[in-house]
């Protein structure tokens, strides 16, 4: 009599089993196939993406070696061709290359618009600013004190990489229109800031002394400030590339 009931309860099981299957198969092998689908997409996007940044990679390199053999045309025509086809942070250190070799060349105008561009298309804040300040820095002359205080003052919070520069801009700005004031708020902060790069804690405390003697000429030198300080540890263009570059595979 055992035997009979434990057939029967493993008849009962089956049928249900076979019941489950019936209403749910479909949908299980929905999902599995799902993901199946969805795991070999995702690693041909990724295979892609490794394969066009390494592209990137290659002619960033081609065209650095053409630069630096002053071969120029080519430099710049393999720039301009990575600035529309080069992926991750390789389209925008393109712009910043074109950018200097366009103040190599004396000008100024073309420098400061390849900055803005590469500025707009960078999310990385260490591009980003030193674009944007390197393009005010190219536009110097012709800048006013207005010009020049609304395009840094984004790059004087906090967090900004190139803040102590940008500050120390203004204040240059600030004495080339006559506001001593303002001049003397700036040195101020930068000479007492604990942060600020040795060389612009010292410029400031040079500017501060002249201040206070009234020793600044009624049309300061517009020179713009130095654009580079070793003691920042990030204040020169090609460290900052050079970061960017190998960050890029984040992009």
């Amino acid at each position: 009599m055992v035997d009979i009931f434990e057939e029967v309860d493993e008849e009962l099981r089956r049928d249900k089993y076979q019941d489950l299957v019936r209403q749910f198969g479909p949908l299980v092998l929905g999902v599995a196939a799902a993901i199946i689908v969805g795991t070999a997409g995702y690693q041909g996007w990724h295979a892609w993406q490794t394969s066009t940044r390494e592209q990137s990679s290659d002619a960033y390199e081609v065209a650095i070696n053409a630069l630096e053999a002053n071969r120029a045309a080519q430099a710049a025509t393999s720039f301009d061709t990575l600035v529309e086809t080069g992926t991750g942070s390789y389209a925008t250190l393109a712009l910043m290359q074109r950018a200097a070799m366009a103040l190599e060349a004396g000008d100024n105008v073309a420098a400061a618009a390849f900055y803005e561009q590469a500025a707009s298309r960078s999310g990385e804040p260490l591009i980003r600013d030193l674009a944007s300040l390197r393009a005010v820095w190219a536009l110097w002359e012709t800048l006013s004190f207005s010009d020049v205080e609304i395009r840094l003052t984004p790059l004087t919070t906090a967090t900004s990489p190139y803040r102590h520069l940008a500050r120390e801009a203004i204040a240059v700005a600030a004495l080339r229109a006559g506001d001593r004031e303002r001049a003397q708020r700036e040195y101020q902060f930068l000479s007492t800031s604990f942060d600020a790069p040795q060389g612009v804690a010292r410029r400031a405390m040079e500017g501060l002394a002249l201040i206070a003697a009234d020793g600044v000429p009624a049309t300061p030198d517009s020179t713009a400030p130095a654009p580079a300080d070793g003691a920042a540890g990030r204040e020169t263009e090609t460290e900052t590339e050079e970061a960017s570059a190998g960050d890029s595979g984040d992009d």
